[in-house]
C-alpha cells in the first residue's frame, strides 16, 4: 500500500508541475520559447501524461533532460504513441532528425568521433559495420541512442561526449547510410512482410492497415490522433503515384505491412508500392481476358493478407495467392465461372486460417455464394448459398424455379468477431432486380445479414432487411461491431446501415432486431413492426408505368462503407438523399447480354444529394450532417475514415475533405482531378501520421 501511494502521489505532483510550467509558460512572453507555437491542449496533456509515466518510473532508460528534450522537439518522437496507444517505448520512439541539414551534422560528427573505427561511410574498420539494418545490440532508434550515450561494456565502444541533439543527428546520418545500402541491395530482400491471425485478429498497429476495414470488426476507426481539427489544414502532399490502368479510377482499399503499400488496379492487377516514397517496387498483370461475358465495370475492391502472402480475387473467378516480397504466383484457384455470369470484385477476408470471398453478378440472375478457402493450399473449405436450393432452410420463400437464377451476389467484405466465431456476410438483390412477380416470396436470404460459423460456414443466424426486394437495395454494407448501452444494458450488437434508408441495430450472437430508423428521407415504408421487417406503404408497389419512390436507386447508401468512432459511439455514413422512378416490365426478359433487370426502363436517379451523416450508435438519432463538398455524380463518392483525431475523412465529387467529427463542421478539402471512389485510409511513416486517398487512376499521399 505505501508503494502505491508513492506511485499516486508522484503522479499528482507531475501534473500539478506540468500545469504550472504550461501556465507559466503561456503567461509570461519570455518563458513562450519553452514552448512550439500553436500548442493545443491536447498536446500539452499528453507530454503531462508522459511525464507523470516517468514519474511512476514507466521510463527508466531517459533522464527526465532527455525526455523534455525529445516531448518538445518537433513530431515529439512519437512518444504520444506511447502515453495513448500503449506502444513499448522502443517501438515507439522514432527520431525526427532525419532531414538533410542533420544528416549532414550529423556525418561530419560521425567523421569526427566514429570513422577511425567504423570507416568514413560506416561500412566497417577496425569496428563492424553499421550502414545496415541489423545490429547486434538492437535496431531501433532509441536502441542504437542508448549505445551512442553510453557505450558498451568491455568493448572498444566508449560513451560519446555529445548533446542530445548530435547524438541524434549521428542516428539520422546511420539512418541515411542504412538506406543507402539497402537500395544499392536487392530491394525485394528488405521486404519484411509476415502477417500472423494474431495481428489480424489484434487489429492494425499504427504503422499498418491490415484487413479491408483495417479491422476485422468492420470499424474503420484508427486511433492515430496526430492530425487534428487543429491542424488538419495543414496537410500537404509528400506523394502521388500515377498509374495506367483500364479503369477510370481505383476502387480498392489498400494494404500496408511492414512500411509497404499493396493495392489492386482495375481490372485485377497488383502494385507494391515503398511507403515512404510511393515508389513501385513490384507489380502483378493479371492475365484476365479482355472480354468476359458479364457486362460489368472493371473494379476490385482490394486484398488480403497472411503470413507472407497476398490473396486476390480476380475478375474471371479466380482467386490467387500471391508472394508478398515478389509478386509471384504461389496457386489459385477457381471460385466459378465467368461463363454462367459470376464475377468477383470485392476483397477477400482472413479468418484465422482460411480466405473467405464473395461474388457478383445477382443483375444477372446468378446462384450467389459466400466461400472459404484454405489459405496454404487453395482447397475450397466450406461454401454457404445465399439462394436455399430444395430442402435447405429458406427454399420455401421461392416460388417456382426462380432460386435457380436468384441473384444474392456477396460482392462487398463482411466483419468477424473472434470471441462467438461468427462471420457477418452482406447479401445482394434478387433478381430480376426490379420485378418481383416471377419469383413471389420474401426471397432468402436476399437483402439479408448471414451469420455464419466461421469453421463450418453453417447459418447461425439471419436478418432480411428488404423481404421481396423490387428495387435492388442490396444489403451488402460492411456491418460494424459494437457494444452500446441499450436500455441500460450493454449489448454486443451489429450496427448497419442498409441501402434501403434505415439504420439497423441487431444482436450480434442471436440476430434480435433492437432498433431500427430511417436515416434518409424514404416513402416506401410505414415503418418497421417490433419484428424490424418494413410495414409497406404504396410507393413500395411499382408499375409498368412507374413510381417515384425514395430512396432512389442509389439507396440512401451503397457499397461505399461507414465508420465508428466508440469513444463517441458515433456511426458515419456516406448517405444519399435522392428518389427514383422505379418501373417493371409485364413479361421480364433476359437481355441479350444477360442482364436481367425485370425493368422496362431505367431506374435512374431523379435526384441525388450527398450527405455525411453521424447517427447515435444505439439509438440512431441524428447527431449531425454535413452537405459539402457537392457530389458530381460522375466522379463518385467514397468511403468514410474516423480518427483519434476527433476527424471523418471522405472523398467526394473529385475532392477529399475532412469534418470534425464531434460537430460536422467542414475543415479541410482539397481538389484531386479524378474520380473518387475508394475510402481514406490512415497509418504512420516514420511515426507520424499519414492519410492515403486514391482519385482517378493515382495514389495520393498527404501528411503535416
Amino acid at each position: 500500500m505505501p508503494h502505491k501511494r508513492l506511485r499516486w502521489v508522484s503522479a499528482v505532483i507531475s501534473v500539478i508541475l506540468a500545469g504550472v510550467i504550461v501556465s507559466v509558460a503561456f503567461k509570461f512572453e519570455s518563458l513562450q520559447s519553452l514552448f512550439p507555437s500553436g500548442w493545443s491542449w491536447k498536446a500539452i496533456s499528453w507530454r503531462a501524461q508522459l511525464f507523470v509515466r516517468k514519474a511512476e518510473g514507466d521510463i527508466p532508460d531517459l533522464s527526465w533532460r532527455e525526455l523534455w528534450f525529445m516531448a518538445h522537439a518537433r513530431g515529439g518522437f512519437g512518444l504520444e504513441g506511447f502515453v495513448h496507444l500503449g506502444s513499448s517505448l522502443e517501438g515507439t520512439v522514432v527520431s525526427p532528425y532525419v532531414i538533410p541539414s542533420d544528416v549532414q551534422s550529423g556525418g561530419q560528427l560521425f567523421r569526427e568521433r566514429c570513422a577511425v573505427c567504423h570507416g568514413s561511410e560506416a561500412a566497417g574498420a577496425l569496428a563492424p559495420a553499421l550502414n545496415h539494418a541489423v545490429l547486434k545490440h538492437g535496431d531501433s532508434d532509441l536502441a542504437i541512442y542508448k549505445v551512442v550515450r553510453d557505450g558498451i561494456p568491455q568493448t572498444g565502444m566508449a560513451p560519446l561526449a555529445m548533446s542530445i541533439r548530435e547524438r541524434w543527428q549521428v542516428i539520422g546520418y546511420l539512418r541515411s547510410r542504412q538506406l543507402a545500402s539497402s537500395r544499392n541491395a536487392d530491394p525485394l530482400l528488405s521486404m519484411d512482410i509476415d502477417v500472423s491471425p494474431e495481428q489480424i485478429r489484434a487489429g492494425s498497429r499504427p504503422d499498418q492497415w491490415l484487413t479491408y476495414s483495417g479491422s476485422l470488426d468492420g470499424r474503420r476507426y484508427t486511433p492515430l490522433n496526430e492530425i487534428t481539427i487543429q491542424n488538419v489544414s495543414h496537410l500537404k502532399v509528400r506523394w502521388i503515384r500515377q498509374f495506367s490502368t483500364s479503369g477510370s479510377d481505383i476502387e480498392a482499399t489498400p494494404l500496408v505491412v511492414g512500411g509497404f503499400i499493396f493495392t489492386t488496379l482495375p481490372p485485377s492487377d497488383v502494385v507494391a508500392l515503398d511507403a515512404r516514397s510511393g515508389d513501385v517496387r513490384w507489380s502483378h498483370k493479371a492475365s484476365v481476358p479482355d472480354r468476359l461475358p458479364i457486362d460489368t465495370i472493371a473494379s476490385n475492391r482490394g486484398l488480403a493478407v497472411l503470413g507472407k502472402v497476398l490473396f486476390l480475387g480476380r475478375l474471371d473467378c479466380v482467386l490467387v495467392a500471391l508472394d508478398a516480397i515478389t509478386g509471384n504466383v504461389i496457386w489459385q484457384t477457381r471460385v466459378c465461372n465467368p461463363s454462367d455470369y459470376y464475377t468477383m470484385t470485392g476483397a477477400p477476408l482472413i479468418v484465422n486460417d482460411s480466405v473467405v470471398v464473395g461474388v457478383s453478378g445477382a443483375e444477372y440472375g446468378i446462384r450467389g455464394f459466400v466461400a472459404a478457402y484454405d489459405a496454404k493450399t487453395g482447397q475450397q473449405q466450406w461454401k454457404f448459398d445465399t439462394i436455399p436450393g430444395p430442402g435447405e432452410f429458406g427454399h420455401d420463400t421461392w416460388k417456382n424455379d426462380a432460386w435457380k437464377t436468384g441473384g444474392g451476389s456477396t460482392w462487398v467484405t463482411g466483419s468477424y468477431d473472434p470471441s462467438l466465431d461468427l462471420l457477418y456476410w452482406g447479401v445482394g438483390n434478387p433478381a430480376p432486380g426490379f420485378n418481383g412477380d416471377v419469383r413471389p416470396g420474401d426471397n432468402l436470404f436476399t437483402d439479408s445479414l448471414v451469420a455464419l460459423h466461421a469453421s463450418s460456414g453453417k447459418l447461425a443466424w439471419y436478418f432480411q432487411f428488404t423481404p421481396h426486394d423490387e428495387h435492388d437495395w442490396d444489403a451488402t454494407q460492411t456491418p460494424i461491431l459494437a457494444d452500446v448501452m441499450i436500455n441500460s444494458v450493454s449489448r454486443r450488437v451489429l450496427c448497419v446501415p442498409d441501402r434501403n434508408g434505415f439504420y439497423y441495430v441487431l444482436d450480434r450472437t442471436t440476430g434480435e432486431f433492437l432498433t431500427g430508423v430511417p436515416f434518409v428521407n424514404q416513402n416506401w415504408a410505414k415503418g418497421l413492426d417490433p419484428a424490424g421487417r418494413p410495414v409497406l406503404s404504396s410507393h413500395a408497389e411499382l408499375t409498368s408505368s412507374g413510381r417515384l419512390t425514395r430512396p432512389g436507386n442509389a439507396g440512401g447508401t451503397n457499397w461505399q462503407n461507414a465508420a465508428f468512432d466508440d469513444k463517441k459511439g458515433l456511426v458515419f455514413i456516406p448517405a444519399t438523399e435522392g428518389s427514383s422512378v422505379f418501373t417493371k416490365s409485364p413479361k421480364p426478359k433476359r437481355g441479350s447480354t444477360g442482364f436481367y433487370p425485370g425493368s422496362s426502363g431505367s431506374a435512374g436517379d431523379y435526384e441525388q444529394v450527398p450527405v455525411v451523416r453521424a447517427l447515435d450508435a444505439a439509438t440512431g438519432a441524428k447527431k449531425w450532417e454535413s452537405f459539402s463538398p457537392p457530389r458530381a455524380k460522375e466522379l463518385g463518392y467514397s468511403g468514410l475514415l474516423a480518427t483519434g483525431g476527433h476527424l471523418v475523412f471522405g472523398e467526394s465529387g473529385g475532392f477529399a475533405f475532412a469534418i470534425d467529427s464531434t460537430s460536422g463542421r467542414e475543415l479541410w478539402r482539397v481538389s484531386l482531378g479524378g474520380r473518387t471512389s475508394a475510402a481514406p485510409i490512415s497509418f504512420t511513416v516514420d511515426g507520424h501520421q499519414v492519410i492515403l486517398v486514391s482519385a482517378g487512376q493515382a495514389l495520393f499521399m498527404f501528411g503535416l
